[in-house]
């Protein structure tokens, strides 16, 4: 169920238990809890809050923001992936499964694909490191990191999941890439990994001669240094696979708290060889688990495109307001001066006039033309003409009719 928050809610929310203990409340991890304060710009209470809190001392309790950006305003909603919508998905894979394999149980050893066969090639022609681990991430190839000893386990696990990842419609990629299950429109990442002990490494008798003869050969050269003949220092510690493997699934960081199962390891009664179907059951959950982050992502995509659109289509009233007004008061200004030279015109119409009045009369012919030109642009052909060169006050100009945001208020 979807938990929903006004900003002050949530921020109250915050402070009022620790972060951990909400997170497990609302079904979702506290690093997306994090994530969601940082992104509505609301503060949490920093490390050791708490438990200064609990032992009595002062604490201060930080302020909300009182305004947020345009990208943070808005319903917060928090949506968990419960348990149970895991489980239901994965009893319907058991049961695709389980029949396809009459009873879940594979009859014969499945044959071993072209990508498994270039595997195991692979890893027999690699040599160990010095964790005694031969590792393969070449594209094209399943990632693994196993000891020379589990190889031939490989050869039957691979072949086994691969049968089984088949049943749910899933198959390893054919690229350059490295190698994952996909159903031709999610895919999911995986590799098969071993683990190490590591232990103090204790001198053996023929490093502790190595190093009595190069302290001898010190002495003799009165203990300066030699070259070429370096220190013989032995490794500080030895390291030796376990034989214990497991497969590990991508992981998909949507789902911190109820994230489907994406690690299988050999136990004290289970082995990897008989834990396939569980393993494709994981795939099919992870693929489902990433194709609901990226529906949500493109419905936050959709929605932040939307906000943009609205936010520009502001902007553009705005800007066609501040238009408007500023012809409005240019065309006032215009309408005044046309009683300004109205005005003087009569005036000196009006006057006697003398023998001597070239100058006047040529101001006379200039007013008249100045009053004509005027009264010519405040006429309805000289304003549309005008508007027309401003693009302003016109249908064309700027129309909210054509805004899918618009059409939806």
């Amino acid at each position: 169920m979807a938990h929903t928050f006004s900003r002050r809610e949530f921020y109250e929310l915050v402070w009022s238990k620790p972060m951990t203990h909400l997170a497990k409340e609302l079904g979702v991890s506290d690093v997306a809890l994090h994530k969601v304060c940082r992104k509505h710009a609301i503060p949490n209470p920093p490390a050791g809050w708490w438990a200064k809190k609990a032992a009595g001392k002062k604490v201060q309790q930080i302020m909300l923001p009182e305004k947020a950006g345009d990208d943070r305003a808005g319903v917060i909603t928090i949506r968990p992936v419960t348990v149970a919508e895991w489980q239901a998905l994965a009893a319907a894979s058991a049961e695709k499964i389980t029949t396809n394999t009459k009873g879940g149980v594979e009859p014969d050893q499945p044959k071993l694909s072209a990508k498994v066969r270039a595997t195991l090639a692979a890893l027999r022609q690699a040599k160990p490191n010095f964790q005694g681990l031969v590792e393969i991430k070449e594209p094209g190839l399943i990632q693994c990191s196993v000891a020379k000893n589990s190889i031939p386990r490989l050869a039957t696990i691979l072949p086994q999941l691969e049968a089984m990842a088949k049943i749910q419609g899933f198959g390893l990629s054919d690229d350059d890439k490295p190698c994952r299950f996909t159903n031709g429109e999610q895919s999911v990442t995986f590799s098969i990994n071993e683990t190490f002990r590591r232990e103090k490494h204790e001198p053996t008798q023929k490093e502790k001669a190595a190093l009595a003869a190069w302290e001898r050969r010190r002495k003799a050269n009165n203990w300066g240094r030699l070259d070429n003949d370096p220190y013989p220092r032995p490794p500080d510690w030895d390291y030796s696979p376990t034989g214990e493997l497991s497969i590990e699934l991508e992981p998909v960081w949507s789902y911190h708290h109820s994230m489907p199962r994406r690690s299988f390891k050999d136990g004290k009664r289970q082995r990897l060889e008989d834990m396939a179907a569980k393993v494709a059951i994981g795939i099919v959950i992870v693929a489902e688990a990433k194709a609901a982050r990226q529906r949500r992502e493109e419905e936050h995509a959709r929605a932040q495109e939307r906000h943009r659109r609205l936010r520009e289509r502001e902007e553009r009233r705005k800007r066609l307001d501040e238009q408007r007004n500023a012809e409005l008061n240019a065309l006032i200004a215009l309408r005044e001066r046309v009683g300004h030279l109205e005005g003087l015109s009569a005036t000196i119409e009006s006057s006697a006039q003398s023998e001597n009045e070239s100058r006047l009369s040529v101001f006379r012919q200039w007013l008249t033309q100045q009053l004509e030109h005027a009264r010519a642009q405040l006429s309805p052909g000289g304003l549309e003409a005008r508007f027309a060169e401003r693009s302003v006050f016109g249908a064309a100009d700027y129309s909210f009719e054509d805004d899918e945001d618009y059409q939806r208020e």
